[in-house]
């Protein structure tokens, strides 16, 4: 094939799939569902009122489906996505109206979830609470993404489809807003901090994609600007996307740090104090990710005690094996003064151990009796009941066979029965098979004559 081919293959097979302009909207409709979208007064504002009531009765209960209805009826995406249109056209006046509305819905939001957890409702910190304070690099991905798929959704004659509310899913708006009250409501500010940059993190990116779709469609602009004052606008948006995204990347290596710590604590446990007499009844560690204090691994050990050269070998692999550089060692035996063994850890961990035991005999037991052998039918009694109704029986055996199929799974099982008769005598092995069916309570039985 030529250059000429494969380059006109290309384009007509392949890039015109992932073209966007087949099933594009106008840009009056899509500007039309844009102003619509902004809008916070009347329906949209009581919807947001019971969208953050039901958000916040998700974190309160835990209930991740509570959480993700709220996020779908949720109005809060429609000012995000005008604020990146209208950068995306110069329309400064949407670029306000957009602000403005968001704004608003901000206020209204806090105000809304501050006012419901207030109520003596709340117990304590959920998981779903704490889901939302410490954002990553993963949700600027997430927003990011998100916000290009909505964008293009908006941007389509047809938007009866699913791609805007698993935007809203996805992207997660309320729920950070409904922490950031919480936060209020309890002066717990470290709750308001981390969510309120989520939310941040969020609402920027999704507003950074709209512009980005917007410029890829080539929508015509409908204000002017400048040159300089365009150039401005540009390092602003870089200096702000630069600011909102370091201290996530910051949390994202922390969090990976922490994990990966926490992951070699757990094998080290496990591996390096595995011996014959000597237990480990209970390890905890403390990570310190500064230079001033190191990471503690404390290990409390039961039975035979190991010597002094043993842990130091020990503490020589924690760095080179067990990827734990500058981590103290603290090792607490029960023939040390002092050695603090836990004993209601050690009856914790027998108990557990109990309880495992005693689950896996109930299992078996269960098992047993459900496969019980035929043996236990007394045959011996079975076969003088059966020579009274069959007088040519000579002998019986029963027994029970598990059938299998060709890849080695026991797919049935069966009852065998192999009967002797007298020479010269012709039985009736229906009259055999019934009488066994009532006997052994199963119809699953094959017969073998001699």
């Amino acid at each position: 094939m030529s250059k000429e081919t494969i380059q006109g293959f290309l384009k007509n097979r392949v890039l015109q799939r992932f073209a966007l302009g087949a099933d594009a909207a106008s840009q009056e409709e899509v500007n039309s569902n844009v102003h619509k979208g902004i809008m916070i007064r009347g329906t949209n504002l009581w919807v947001l009122i019971f969208a953050i009531f039901i958000a916040s009765l998700g974190l309160n209960t835990n209930s991740t489906a509570v959480i993700i209805g709220a996020m779908l009826i949720s109005p809060l995406m429609g000012p995000i996505i005008g604020m990146g249109y209208s950068m995306g056209v110069y329309d400064f006046t949407l670029l306000k109206e957009s602000l403005r509305n968001f704004l608003i819905m901000i206020v209204v939001s806090l105000i809304t979830s501050a006012v419901f957890f207030t109520l003596p409702l709340i117990s304590s910190t959920q998981s779903e609470l704490l889901a939302r304070t410490q954002p990553t690099t993963y949700d600027i991905l997430i927003a990011l993404f998100g916000g290009l798929a909505g964008m293009v959704a908006q941007t389509r004659k047809d938007r009866t489809g699913t791609v805007i509310p698993g935007v809203a899913i996805a992207t997660a708006l309320m729920p950070p807003l409904c922490t950031v009250g919480y936060g209020l409501a309890t002066f717990q500010f470290r709750f308001m901090l981390g969510a309120l940059y989520l939310f941040t993190i969020n609402s920027i990116f999704i507003a950074l994609a709209s512009f980005i779709v917007t410029r890829v469609m080539k929508f015509k602009m409908i204000g002017e600007l400048e040159p300089q004052k365009l150039k401005k606008l540009k390092s602003a948006m870089v200096l702000i996307i630069i600011l909102v995204t370091l201290p996530s990347i910051l949390i994202a290596v922390s969090i990976i740090q922490r994990s990966s710590f926490d992951a070699n604590y757990r094998h080290f446990v496990d591996e390096a104090f595995n011996y014959d007499n000597t237990f480990v009844v209970e390890s905890s560690a403390e990570y310190n990710p500064g230079r001033r204090k190191q990471s503690v691994i404390e290990v409390r050990l039961f039975g035979e005690p190991l010597s002094e050269n043993v842990i130091n070998n020990i503490r020589s692999q924690m760095s080179s094996v067990y990827h734990l550089p500058k981590v103290d060692l603290l090792v607490r035996q029960s023939n040390q003064e002092g050695g603090g063994i836990a004993i209601s850890a050690l009856q914790s961990n027998y108990s557990e151990m109990l309880t495992e035991k005693n689950r896996q005999i109930s299992h078996l037991q269960e098992q047993l009796s459900s496969i019980r052998m035929a043996d236990t039918l007394a045959v011996g009694n079975m076969t003088r009941e059966l020579g009274i109704f069959v007088p040519e029986l000579s002998d019986m055996s029963l027994s029970r066979h598990i059938s299998y199929n060709t890849e080695g799974a026991p797919t049935d099982t069966v009852y065998l029965c192999i009967l002797s008769f007298k020479e010269g005598t012709e039985p009736d092995i229906d009259l055999i098979r019934h009488w066994l069916t009532n006997r052994t309570g199963t119809s699953n039985i094959r017969i073998m004559a001699e």
